[in-house]
């Protein structure tokens, strides 16, 4: 298995000691694919099992390298959440902002729920960088051989007739058939007192927070979608916060699974249910080193608390886990058949019955009833359960916010597992219910009051624009604001539609294009149609200067329209279409194209 060796360099020192270590690393026999961070191939950070080694520096004020800023942009909408990684940063503590961005990169993957194999270092130029790279380097080849070993596992040959014709190796624990061993150990200790949510949560790094975690309250909840089948199920929810926001501005959600999938994974857990409530005394098995303790470990806690809060049952499978599911079988042909699916043969069958259908714990253990997985291997094997975030689409006048988010019922055959962790969540809230929530920082996606906007969101995607369309009516921003939305028909979803009239007539709104995706009738199915529509216009707003907002799905809508604005700005301004792209990546860079866009 290659690993990504990444680096992101200001001055060509970082590219410099990128290559000594991929040089090292051949000379170890080890696979390593060398990339610069801007042309690495995001989709490979979520590739699984992925081992990555960032060799990072900073620049300006503690921001990421030129040549790193497009792939951070990335990370941040669209984080890996199992990649095996680590970092080495090159700074120089003459600066202010000395490690700035290396730290900040460290922080983000650890937060996101990746596994970091090695500790993060960082050199200092100012005293020599050599001091901590060099016993760096020496010391990485252990723990990256070890961690590249654990995610490669078995060699299952293919012998047996057992669907894909497959065949568990036998024998004892040795390099070729390595068993999974788990570092935690427990017993019940009824003497503790319980936790009480979000007692330990609090100890957890909250990612991007601006402010405190609050207990709000659930002032409001309304449908504002069609109740027909045709459409999603969009829900406005309006929540009483102590903290104050503006437009632009989101929050993250403490979310919490369903008592349903609780019991159905406690029915299936090697621990008899009767102790779901029982306080465990955990502990860490002699001789595991620091680093590979789980980070969201909690002593004192129960199981029902940990699947309740703690850990994410929905996450897609490692090969790891997979590895130590099988082992938990009873039922030979069930272990066999997990054992090949955490295989190198059995990748192909990975990712069409696994990943592309999006399957987690819930619907493994359906899939093979024998499978009686310990909660101390589920601590070490699935990730935290992390916040998730909302943009605010409203301010009420006493302080209150709203947001709307989508709910879709689950219609998949292996029942348990319902998509939206949190939309299922907040579906089971009512007014006066209390939830956790925090201000997520913004320094960038709000209403810019010295230029023309364009606001460009899909589906719940369009509810940021709301506020600030809130915004320049209230304070009497003398600017022109364009609105492209999208969503499917156009009297049964479209979402704040007779409020985005009501600015259109007040004036505040310049420009409302809509297109909709299944009414027959519309000129313009999706936002991109609308873009290419009307070239002239939009090439002349970016050349007026004009800030570009885009709201909405990554892969979908943030992808589409920038293709999109590429084509035009190639057709218009006689570029290439590559020229264009670089073009739209310095726009962003200037702050005049901004994504709050989400995977």
């Amino acid at each position: 298995m290659a690993v990504l060796l990444v680096y992101g360099s200001q001055t060509g020192q970082s590219e410099a000691v990128a290559e000594q270590i991929a040089t090292i690393a051949g000379e170890r026999g080890l696979e390593v694919t060398l990339v610069c961070g801007d042309k690495t191939d995001c989709k490979l950070l979520h590739h699984v099992p992925q081992v990555a080694v960032f060799v990072v520096s900073s620049t300006g004020e503690g921001d990421p390298p030129d040549n790193f800023e497009e792939l951070w942009t990335k990370l941040n909408t669209e984080p890996p959440r199992q990649l095996d990684y680590t970092v080495l940063g090159l700074g120089d503590s003459n600066y202010t902002e000395f490690g700035g961005f290396p730290t900040m990169l460290n922080q983000h993957l650890k937060d996101s729920g990746c596994n970091e194999f090695y500790d993060f270092a960082l050199a200092d130029d100012a005293v020599g960088l050599e001091l901590v790279i060099e016993p760096w380097i020496e010391d990485l080849w252990e723990p990256l051989t070890n961690i590249i070993k654990r995610n490669e596992k078995l060699v299952i040959s293919k012998d047996i007739n057992l669907k894909f014709n497959v065949e568990l190796c036998k024998g004892p624990k040795n390099e070729d058939n390595p068993l999974v061993d788990l570092i935690l150990d427990f017993k019940f200790n009824n003497d503790s007192s319980p936790m009480i949510f979000p007692d330990g949560i609090k100890s957890f790094i909250l990612p991007f927070i601006d402010g405190k975690l609050e207990e709000a309250e659930i002032a409001s909840t309304k449908r504002i979608t069609s109740d027909s089948e045709l459409v999603k199920q969009t829900f406005e929810y309006e929540i009483k916060t102590t903290e104050s926001y503006s437009a632009g501005d989101s929050f993250g959600i403490l979310c919490q699974n369903s008592d349903q999938e609780i019991e159905n994974i406690l029915n299936q857990l090697a621990e008899d249910p009767c102790h779901a409530h029982s306080i465990m005394d955990i502990t860490v098995k002699p001789d595991v080193k620091k680093r590979l303790i789980p980070r969201h470990f909690l002593n004192c806690s129960s199981i029902y608390y940990y699947l309740k809060y703690v850990l994410d049952i929905h996450a897609l499978p490692k090969k790891i886990f997979l590895r130590y599911l099988a082992e938990c079988c009873s039922d030979e042909e069930e272990k066999r058949f997990l054992a090949f699916l955490a295989s190198r043969d059995g990748n192909d069958e990975l990712k069409q019955l696994i990943y592309d259908q999006g399957l987690s714990l819930l619907d493994l253990l359906n899939m093979f009833p024998s499978c009686r997985p310990s909660i101390v291997g589920l601590i070490q094997f699935l990730p935290r359960l992390m916040p998730r975030y909302y943009s605010v689409s409203r301010i009420t006048d006493d302080g209150t916010i709203k947001f709307v988010f989508n709910w879709i019922e689950n219609k998949r055959k292996h029942e348990p597992s319902i998509p939206g962790v949190c939309t299922s969540y907040l579906k089971t809230l009512r007014s006066g219910d209390k939830v956790y929530i925090y201000k997520r920082k913004n320094d960038n996606f709000k209403p810019n009051d010295s230029r023309s906007m364009i606001l460009i969101g899909a589906g719940t995607g369009v509810s940021p624009f709301l506020g600030f369309l809130d915004h320049v009516y209230k304070e009497g921003v003398n600017t022109t604001v364009t609105l492209v939305t999208g969503n499917r028909y156009k009297n049964l979803d479209s979402i704040y539609r007779e409020e985005f009239m009501f600015y259109l007539t007040k004036s505040v709104l310049t420009s409302y294009y809509a297109a909709h995706s299944r009414d027959k009738c519309c000129k313009h199915r999706y936002v991109q149609d609308i873009i290419r529509d009307y070239t002239d216009f939009f090439v002349n707003k970016f050349d007026e200067g004009a800030t570009v907002f885009v709201c909405g799905d990554a892969k979908g809508l943030g992808a589409s329209v920038f293709g999109a604005f590429a084509e035009i700005i190639s057709k218009r301004k006689y570029m290439s279409i590559e020229e264009a792209e670089a073009y739209l990546v310095q726009k962003k860079k200037q702050g005049l194209y901004l994504e709050d866009i989400w995977s």
